[in-house]
């Protein structure tokens, strides 16, 4: 097992407490949820033969290649099948993969429970594609969360909003100064599709070049941060303009809203 050096360390440190928030607010059932960060920047020089670290093709999770250009990439993962709440030990319910020079498959370095057929979550590829997306448009974003939050998922059902990426943020951002401030670039709807399939990740990784969140209609919502928690930070803040939303509407009336014009000053004042 690689030695992992204290910036490593802090970044999965930061997972695993995001993860422990996921869990406790309801927001990652079962193996729900996934989270994966790229550390290849920070991981050091990697010397090691690579051969005495065991290797998987991408077959172990149903894909093919990785792109091309994440070769050497560094990713801290968590397992298919694995807990959110389990990466309270992220040495057993996660690894630290490097993908292989023909980005056709990875070598474990550290983790996955000591087992050497250990697999990333079968949504990994999407995760490395938002990831190099955001890295090649000059972003320092480095870490992808994908979670269940109930209000965000909520209003995605609801037929107003569901398929207008427009008036559901405007319903979010309207409802609280801060959602209006700390998800700038607001939210963007990803069309219901298969979970896990192409059209779910290209539409993921399209809406998250123009927005803070991606939310996925009748499922979840994903965000990307320099870190795990500030990818977790927009999902929460966004929540909470969702969750406020609906409390007006489950009390019998429509919410009354920060105006256009207000909004257009909060913009104007925080250079938004």
């Amino acid at each position: 097992m690689v030695h992992l050096n204290q910036a490593v360390l802090n970044e999965i440190a930061k997972v695993s407490e995001v993860a422990n928030y996921l869990w406790q607010r309801e927001w990652a059932e079962r193996n729900g949820g996934n989270i994966s960060v790229d550390l290849t920047d920070i991981f050091g020089a990697f010397d090691d033969d690579l051969a005495q670290y065991s290797h998987l093709p991408l077959t172990m999770v149903g894909q093919d290649s990785f792109p091309a250009e994440a070769a050497g990439h560094i990713f801290y993962v968590k397992g298919t099948g694995q807990r959110i709440r389990e990466l309270r030990e992220p040495d057993k319910a996660g690894c630290v993969l490097r993908i292989d020079d023909q980005a056709q498959g990875y070598h474990l370095l550290w983790g996955g429970n000591q087992n050497p057929q250990f697999a990333p979550t079968s949504e990994f590829i999407s995760h490395v594609e938002i990831i190099l997306a955001k890295q090649q448009s000059g972003s320092a974003d480095r870490c992808v969360v994908h979670t269940h939050p109930l209000e965000l998922i909520t209003l995605s059902h609801h037929p107003r909003y569901a398929h207008d990426s427009q008036a559901y943020c405007y319903a979010c951002w309207q409802m609280l100064p801060e959602v209006r401030a700390f998800v700038p670039r607001g939210i963007g709807i990803v069309p219901y599709c298969m979970p896990g399939s192409k059209m779910m990740a290209d539409g993921t990784r399209d809406q998250l070049m123009q927005h803070d969140v991606a939310v996925w209609e009748k499922h979840g919502a994903v965000a990307t941060g320099v870190d795990a928690l500030c990818a977790f930070d927009f999902i929460d803040v966004a929540n909470k303009g969702a969750k406020l939303f609906l409390k007006c509407l489950a009390s019998g009336f429509e919410p009354e809203g920060v105006t256009p014009e207000d909004m257009q000053r909060l913009k104007e004042t925080f250079h938004l």
